[in-house]
This record gives structure tokens, sequence and C-alpha cells, in this order.
């Protein structure tokens, strides 16, 4: 009984990842902006042996794409009031969506997700509270995506669903 839970958690993770990631631009491959670059985990020493640092499928490893010109720190803190950034070279306007992944056994599985407040010039920002959780302490990803209509991809217009701007490791927080 317990393996078909397990079983049934993945299949349910791989559908909203499938989901989350739409269509893969033109020359981007994956779902997600060409030239992306790998996330590394900071100094800490906890992330080196955490879920972050996992053995995790491609489409889920850490990484910010070009577009993103500030990214989000790693292990930002999620859920206390604590405000988390980014800047993209996109703009002001672009609707930016997230979605939170946090660890099961092991396994990233979709937490929750919304949208970015436009703070101006291309920045985003959050700063939710979350006061009843058991994921205080632990680790979980954040994946940026946007629907950058008109973006041009290694030389090529891509006009299409979504694009994954970056998947960022978080730690979560109750507020007090």
């Amino acid at each position: 009984m317990k393996h078909m839970k397990v079983a049934a958690v993945l299949v349910l993770a791989v559908l909203l990842a499938g989901c989350a990631s739409g269509a893969a631009p033109a020359g981007g491959g994956e779902g997600s902006a060409s030239g992306a670059q790998s996330v590394e985990s900071g100094g800490d020493d906890a992330a080196v042996g955490g879920d972050c640092a996992g053995d995790l499928d491609a489409d889920l490893k850490p990484f910010s794409s070009d577009l993103v010109t500030e990214p989000i720190p790693d292990h930002a803190v999620y859920g206390d009031g604590s405000e988390i950034s980014f800047t993209t070279s996109l703009g002001a306007d672009l609707a930016p969506g997230y979605e939170l992944l946090k660890f099961v056994d092991g396994t990233p599985t979709s937490y929750t997700g919304g949208f970015w407040e436009d703070a101006g010039d291309g920045r985003y920002t959050l700063n939710l509270n979350v006061f009843d959780s058991d994921l205080d302490g632990k680790e979980g990803l954040i994946e940026v995506t946007a629907f950058p209509e008109g973006v041009t991809f290694d030389g090529e217009r891509y006009e299409g669903d979504n694009v994954v701007l970056g998947i960022y490791c978080v730690t979560y927080a109750v507020a007090d």
C-alpha cells in the first residue's frame, strides 16, 4: 500500500512538472531560456548534503537563465515574510509566476504557486507568510516562469506558452 502511495505521488509530480514547463523555445531546449547557467550551492554546510544537492531530474536541477540579471540567492528564506526577488532583462509587466516544490522522501513535489509582484524596472518580489507548516527549516525549490511574448532566443522569436526563467533552492520558514 505504501509503495502505491509513493508511486501515485511520483506520477502526480511528473504530471505537474510537465504542465509547468510549457513548450520549449526555439533553440532553447526543454522549456528554458537558452544560455542557462547552473546555480551553485552557497557555502552553507547543510546545503551540501541537502535535498537541493540530491539526485534531481535534469528538468528540476537549480539554474538561472541568462534573461535573469539578478537571480534569487541560493537558500533564500520563503515563508517568514522575508522578501525574495529577482530581476530580469525583459523589463516590467511580465507577470511571472512561480511554483514551490517541497521534498517528500527526497523527491520534489508540488506545494503551491502564484504570481510575483511587479516592483518596476524588471524586478519582481514575494514576501509571503506561512503560518502553519511542517516545512519549517527544510529545503525546497522555486521554479520561476514567464509568458514573454515576442522575446528573442538565439536569434529566433518565441511566441508561445511559458518559459522557465530559473529554478532556485529555497529554505522554508514559518512566520511567528
